[in-house]
């Protein structure tokens, strides 16, 4: 039986891989944050959550900015015919 057909055929994919690899980590590259790693996950805290002292309560009645939001709203989808 002839082999080599067997290997260049895993060297193609071998190469394929490597290709996919380089593409995956220039991607990355391009987009990843200060400290982030290819592999390895960043170091320190993913999320954090707050502190319910901290938290800001939803008020009761909306303030004038809000109600002229939702003012402008309802006259916006009236234009739409909603």
């Amino acid at each position: 039986m002839n082999w080599e057909p067997i290997a260049l055929l895993f060297v193609g994919a071998f190469l394929l891989f490597c290709g996919v690899m380089l593409g995956g980590w220039l991607v990355f590259k391009s987009k990843a944050a200060p400290g982030e790693g290819f592999f390895k996950t960043p170091k320190g805290e993913v999320f954090t959550v707050a502190d319910p002292a901290m938290v800001e309560d939803f008020p009761d009645e909306p303030s004038k900015e809000q109600e002229n939001v939702l003012k402008r709203t309802g006259q916006f989808l009236k234009t739409l015919g909603e």
